[in-house]
């Protein structure tokens, strides 16, 4: 049956991602907050043998839950979980007992905050990331941001905020690239980081976060004025400086409760070589042609060779992989499989004569998530890219989605598993760079991207090894 046949497949080609991106925002100047890791209870979950399939669960039969102030949200976000979660065993959880004892435990709470925290306990029962609630006006400062931003580029470095390009589309900031930001007016960044990390249960995890929070907290209004306070490079030296936040020379595209998303697309060819560069910064399929034509102009311009940035990346729609895909896959191949409660959706790439056939390198971070990482680890698993990085990508691949509760609470939740075309799963781990490149803070200092620069050594060894043939009298294949 063709994707586009079935109500329920086309529905799913157009699932947004939003394990980190549903945090880039509900409107224009406000964001949801961004998803927090949620650990189990101490207590091992409550598990069922064998296990039960809750779709035959008899609802009626279940025993009324004590009254209180949050009783009718628990039982939303339970029966939400119940009927959406793309495995009807819940991986073998007792399901009915947990919202009978969490029921009972929140019958006598009256603060929001403790009972939020303990439905986002009966969701880490679950033991996956991404399901998570937030209380009505849950968002702390950091987590609300505005259309404009700070014109700089940062990275978490060595538990440090480093710029890394101290300008954003012609727009200086006056930070030069090296220096470490400290506070963002009143904010310090250490202490965010440092809460961030404690709550995580993996350092990818941690550092995602965290650099999208301290995203928020360089964003506002447009012409907003932030201070930041830095350490200069070369000495240390505390600099403070008022920064206006600037809009992003970008084209806006929104998707269900992601409004506004400025989208940019980044092609060129590097300095002195034939390899082309092409980054992107959202997966949303209005944005298919731009990428289309980016490539075909770089091939236009006689590139060897393509290296794809996906470092901070954070996914979009998982239907993108296929087009995309295809640019650079000549053979008919499937980038991996999403597995809905009642049906699978392939993300199959047609024959494409005319594919991109050079090598091809990716590059990850921590903020690679979703369906970047649908698409590098399913490229790789095909043995079409090598992929570079500093660090493992986010190990956010789990399709979810964000839903507005009664009272005004969000619900975050878990629809899909992904596995690629190997049977891996980039969901918790992240994806392991193939070439680990140690970055530090003195590479931006003296204007080096390191990651980038060992993406392109990559690319003359593949192109070295594929003419060590020829110079040998052995024709190329």
């Amino acid at each position: 049956m063709s994707p586009t046949s079935d109500p329920r497949r086309l529905r799913a080609l157009s699932i947004a991602l939003v394990s980190a991106l549903a945090c880039q925002g509900e409107a224009r100047d406000r964001a949801a907050p961004t998803p927090a890791p949620v650990e189990p209870s101490a207590s091992a979950p409550t598990k069922i043998a064998p296990c039960a399939d809750h779709r035959e669960l008899d609802l009626a039969a279940l025993p009324p839950l004590p009254a209180g102030r949050f009783t009718a949200t628990l039982e939303q976000v339970w029966r939400t979980v119940l009927e959406k979660h793309y495995d009807p065993t819940l991986g073998c959880v007792d399901w009915p007992a947990l919202r009978l004892e969490y029921g009972q435990k929140l019958a006598s709470v009256d603060d929001p905050q403790a009972a939020y925290a303990l439905m986002n306990q009966l969701l880490g029962e679950l033991g996956q990331s991404h399901f998570r609630v937030y209380g009505p006006g849950a968002e702390s400062d950091a987590d609300v941001r505005g259309p404009a931003r700070v014109p700089i580029q940062v990275r978490l470095i060595d538990g440090q905020v480093v710029v890394v390009n101290g300008a954003l589309d012609g727009h200086e900031s006056g930070v030069p690239p090296g220096a470490v930001i400290t506070k963002v007016d009143d904010r310090e960044l250490a202490p965010l980081i440092a809460a961030t990390r404690a709550g995580a249960s993996r350092e990818g995890e941690a550092d995602a976060l965290a650099s999208r929070k301290i995203a928020n907290a360089l964003s506002g209004p447009v012409d907003a004025a932030r201070v930041i306070t830095y350490l200069a490079p070369n000495g240390d030296a505390a600099v403070t400086r008022t920064v206006l936040c600037v809009e992003p020379d970008a084209e806006k595209l929104s998707l269900g409760n992601l409004r506004d998303l400025p989208t940019r697309v980044d092609a060129r060819v590097l300095p002195g070589t034939k390899i082309g560069y092409l980054a992107f910064n959202f997966w949303m399929l209005p944005m298919v042609e731009k990428v289309e034509q980016a490539v075909a102009g770089l091939r236009a311009e006689g590139v060897t060779a393509m290296i794809l940035d996906l470092r901070g990346n954070p996914g979009g729609v998982g239907a993108m992989v296929v087009p995309i895909g295809r640019l650079f896959l000549r053979d008919p191949a499937s980038l991996g499989t999403m597995r809905f409660r009642d049906f699978e959706l392939s993300f199959n790439v047609a024959e494409n004569p005319d594919a991109f056939t050079g090598p091809l390198v990716l590059l990850v971070d921590e903020g690679t998530a979703s369906t970047s990482e649908i698409f590098a680890v399913g490229m790789r698993d095909l043995g079409r890219v090598t992929i570079v990085g500093a660090r493992p990508s986010a190990g956010a691949a789990l399709p979810s989605l964000i839903e507005r509760l009664d009272g005004g609470a969000l619900l975050q939740y878990v629809v899909s598993d992904y596995t690629s075309p190997k049977g891996a799963a980039a969901e918790g781990r992240g994806i392991d760079p193939d070439v680990r490149v140690p970055e530090s803070r003195d590479d931006y200092i003296a204007g080096r991207d390191p990651v980038l620069a060992a993406a392109i050594a990559r690319v003359h060894e593949v192109e070295d090894a594929q003419l060590a043939p020829e110079r040998e009298g052995v024709p190329k294949p």
